[in-house]
């Protein structure tokens, strides 16, 4: 059932952008578009299944999704005031991640700011970070053990 489900999910969500990126839809686009997103979405299905993904250690992932878009901002901001000036503030920070959370995720959502970057996840609670700026970001609070960075 659970199965069914995900496939179900993949389809509708892959027709639904295959329908929307295509202008006028004629009832041959619209089949062609339900065919090849329910093969696409069993595919995913499978693919998923064999690379054994599953999620896990989502916690703190709330907090660092709603932080993301000023944290790209204020990212983008300290990359073009580092560009013009000297990036003396720049810093490599070894986080110990909060326990439950899951360093892959937590490592994607360090990595979207432009001035933060993921030099290495030596162990499922650990990241190595570079930043432009010497203090923690609010998704590096978000995802880090509190007093963690060294």
């Amino acid at each position: 059932m659970r199965a069914l489900v995900e496939i179900v999910v993949w389809w509708a969500v892959l027709t639904g952008l295959t329908v929307i990126f295509i202008s006028s839809v004629s009832p041959v686009e619209l089949l062609v578009a339900v065919l090849a997103a329910l093969g696409a979405a069993v595919m995913a299905h499978r693919m998923r299944r064999v690379a054994g993904g599953r999620l896990r250690g989502g916690r703190g992932a709330p907090g660092a999704l709603l932080a993301l878009p000023g944290s790209v901002l204020r990212g983008l901001a300290v990359l073009v005031t580092a560009m013009v000036t000297d990036p003396a503030g720049a810093t490599v920070r070894h986080l110990r991640l909060r326990p439950g959370a899951d360093a892959g995720w937590a490592g994607a959502l360090l990595a979207a700011s432009a001035d933060t970057c993921v030099l290495d996840v030596p162990a499922d609670d650990e990241a190595v970070v570079h930043a432009l700026r010497p203090g923690a970001g609010a998704v590096e609070e978000a995802v880090a053990a509190k007093g963690s960075a060294r």
